[in-house]
């Protein structure tokens, strides 16, 4: 019998899973090595997590495009390259047959419309980009797809296609600036006659403006936070953290689904939006195109700092008992995650990173990882003669 770290009941050992407390579409499987993943979850509680507290984060409109922009800006180029696609927000003016179109770019700037029914939102779950996971497949309308592709560079065409393929691999795709391509593997088809019209529409919006609605939670990211900083702290600290309060006002957070009971919470500590004073702390401690995750003691508290993609930064306490942290971690246990080149690094010290970027130190793990980013071969150029039309 072992205690789920989340539900904080004992369960029998095959109850349990292998929870990524960073979860796998930001960097949960890293190499070459992984600190945040852990077998003290039950596999309900692993699963109910990714649904209602993972997915809302790593899909909102800010995580998806962090992610999709620093995807192209430090991949390797290949034939079998997969990117994800931007995301920009339904076309109010686009609605066909009940269906709402949203709008991607492709990674090469490419204009890609999602026709399909609107996603249900029964559960109160936050708006999130793509299908909600919590959605029973046979409930969801998988639609059909356009792209008007802008590369017309060889190089970039197989990821191109292949991204857009794999964004929407149950619709039917349609190429708007082209003939039907023949790929194996890939469902383009002809335009049947009932879209006739609307391609033609979607032809004249190219190089147009679009008017287009997107959704953010004001709440981004808190439960999130809350579940980080309660496996982060029952990996990293001592047991007597586990059954602690400070751990169940974690584990009440991250399992209160209604926002206005949340708020009364007595959670200490600043979420992704609103508040002042990130500025000067992730100038110093921010990664541009990666995650900085940092266990630090300030003011006689665990603190938890946590910049994802070197956007805004966030704090939440982790616990306020020493006898936690004491022995574990000495003023700061810092990882700096690369998750496009799925590298990280860590455990080191706050100070070696400011010191090797503000004096003469050089620290060695900082320094390797900076030279791989250097050593990324240039992206080829989107288009190389005129574009396509």
């Amino acid at each position: 019998m072992r205690i789920c770290i989340y539900c904080n009941r004992e369960k029998e050992e095959g109850e349990f899973s292998q929870e990524h407390i960073l979860p796998r579409a930001i960097g949960g499987v890293l190499q070459p090595i992984n600190p945040f993943s852990t077998d003290l979850v039950c596999e309900r509680c692993n699963n109910i997590a990714g649904f209602f507290i993972d997915a809302p984060f790593t899909k909102s409109w800010f995580i998806n495009n962090y992610r999709a922009s620093n995807a192209t800006k430090y991949t390797r180029l290949t034939p079998d390259t997969i990117l994800p696609l931007i995301y920009m927000g339904v076309i109010k003016e686009l609605a066909f047959e009940g269906k709402i179109c949203e709008n991607y770019l492709g990674p090469t700037g490419d204009l890609i419309y999602h026709f399909h029914a609107p996603y249900s939102n029964d559960l109160d779950t936050p708006v999130m980009v793509g299908v909600p996971p919590h959605i029973r497949k046979a409930n969801v309308d998988y639609g059909f797809a356009f792209i008007f592709l802008r590369s017309n560079n060889p190089a970039w065409l197989p990821t191109v296609i292949y991204s857009f393929a794999s964004a929407f691999k149950k619709s039917p795709l349609y190429l708007g600036n082209g003939p039907t391509p023949d790929i194996d593997g890939i469902g383009f088809k002809d335009i049947p006659d009932e879209l006739i019209d609307l391609h033609a529409r979607l032809w004249e919006m190219q190089g147009k403006q679009h008017a287009m609605t997107f959704t953010i939670d004001v709440d981004l990211g808190n439960r999130f936070l809350a579940k980080l900083a309660l496996g982060l702290g029952c990996i990293f600290l001592h047991d007597s953290f586990k059954t602690s309060e400070d751990a169940s006002l974690l584990r009440k957070f991250m399992w209160t689904k209604d926002r206005e009971e949340r708020d009364k919470i007595p959670i200490h500590g600043s979420g992704f939006i609103g508040g002042d004073g990130f500025e000067n702390i992730d100038s110093f401690l921010k990664w541009e195109g990666g995650h900085v995750i940092n266990l630090l003691i300030a003011d006689n508290k665990l603190l938890l700092y946590s910049n994802f993609y070197g956007a805004r930064g966030s704090l939440i306490q982790v616990t306020q008992n020493k006898t936690h942290w004491q022995g574990k971690i000495d003023e700061s246990k810092m990882f700096i995650i690369m998750p496009e080149m799925q590298r990280c690094i860590g455990p080191i010290h706050m100070a070696h990173l400011l010191a090797h970027r503000t004096s003469d130190y050089r620290n060695e793990d900082i320094a390797s990882l900076e030279a791989e980013i250097a050593s990324l071969p240039s992206l080829p150029p989107f288009v190389i003669q005129n574009g396509l039309k």
